[in-house]
């Protein structure tokens, strides 16, 4: 061996040793980070690496993958980040629901940010944007490399009129497009409803897209529209139809359920360890406990969508047909820091009346509707059989 390989070969190995013998204080196995030595370490990057280290982004980069690390919903914007949310939340509006799947660490799959959920007549519709869809790059920065959905929604905020370049990789498409998305500010309805017969009765198909303020009234008002067009015979049944609707006003879910439900718990909050930190219940008043119920969802259908759907099924006043649904049922809390910056952290879980975990296992559909995706007639089909 050369002697320059030599010397090369005694020095990384010195260099080993002295990693295992020398560093005080000696390493214990099993031993766990603590927030001492993690704090040490930061301050070593900040003091000794060999460019100079802009502590406040260190220190935001550190927040941000520690929150985003704990769950799809938790996050941390900087007040740079807060700032440029506000200046964007002008009242434009995509008309879409996006859900980033973040990177897996420990692998080369980046994240991926899926269309779930596009409104009638919205600008996401008229640029051809439906659920499956990808969008690749938003205003030129890579979805790639985000860590939080709160980034996305800073991107695709704007003013009425205002333009977003896009690039889209659609499901059926081989290579990506690029889109010109023009946000909106005209407010689109969530809910629709139709008189649909079946064996002979007729029944109601009232379609919730979203829950936001004031859907509550929009439901009852249309059951109650859709009641006197039936005639005398009345309404067979009612199918709530939440099939894509990703969420929302989780009090606006409530009150429909309460609709339906004279009594009982209708959702439960439970923070660490299982406390209990606030039930919802049902009220007696205008409570409709005669007409069949049944709600109508698939996998995309996520959040207060789910705590309708087992509200009813825990009170019997429903079934629930088609796909197991989502699985988000968490509770956010926003912390703004002393810097301006904003924390956004999962401090508690939504539980069934019957104590049931939505977050992470979803509702359960009493009839399986197989290939919802692809043959949309057929679940309603399905759920007017289950009538």
């Amino acid at each position: 061996m050369p002697c320059w390989r030599s010397f090369l070969a005694f020095s990384l190995g010195a260099a080993v040793m002295w990693c295992i013998k020398a560093g005080p204080p000696e390493a214990q196995a099993g031993n766990n980070l603590g927030t001492d030595a993690y704090g040490k370490a930061l301050r070593t990057v900040i003091d000794r690496y060999v460019d100079p280290v802009e502590p406040s982004r260190v220190l935001a980069e550190s927040l941000k993958r520690i929150v985003s690390g704990l769950d799809r919903h938790s996050h941390y914007l900087t007040a740079d980040e807060r700032a440029l949310l506000k200046q964007r939340s002008r009242g434009g509006s995509t008309g879409m629901v996006v859900e980033l799947q973040r990177a897996e660490p420990g692998t080369r799959k980046p994240a991926r940010l899926e269309v779930v959920a596009v409104l009638p007549g919205s600008p996401a519709e008229k640029i051809g944007l439906q659920p499956g869809d990808s969008i690749l790059k938003i205003r030129d920065q890579d979805v790639a490399f985000m860590l939080s959905r709160a980034e996305v929604d800073v991107l695709l905020l704007g003013g009425d009129g205002e333009t977003i370049e896009l690039t889209v990789q659609r499901r059926n498409d081989a290579a990506p497009t690029a889109q010109r998305l023009v946000l909106s500010g005209q407010a689109l309805p969530v809910v629709s409803g139709a008189l649909v017969e079946h064996a002979g009765r007729k029944f109601a198909h009232v379609r919730i897209r979203a829950f936001r303020s004031g859907v509550a009234d929009s439901v009852r008002s249309t059951l109650k529209e859709l009641r006197r067009s039936a005639g005398a015979a009345g309404l067979g049944g009612v199918v709530l139809d939440v099939r894509g609707n990703p969420g929302g006003d989780v009090g606006e879910a409530v009150l429909i359920a309460d609709t339906f439900v004279g009594e009982g718990v209708l959702v439960r909050t439970r923070g660490r360890g299982g406390q209990i930190l606030r039930e919802e219940r049902a009220t007696q008043a205008a409570t409709d406990d005669a007409t069949k119920v049944v709600v109508l969802q698939d996998h995309r259908s996520a959040s207060a969508s789910e705590l309708l759907a087992v509200a009813l099924q825990d009170h019997g006043r429903a079934k629930v047909v088609g796909e197991r649904s989502y699985g988000k049922g968490t509770v956010q809390d926003v912390i703004g820091l002393d810097d301006g910056s904003v924390l956004t952290l999962t401090i508690a879980r939504y539980f069934s009346p019957k104590d049931r975990l939505i977050d992470g296992a979803g509702v359960e559909p009493d009839v399986v509707v197989p290939d919802m995706t692809t043959q949309p007639e057929a679940a309603l089909r399905a759920a007017l059989a289950a009538l």
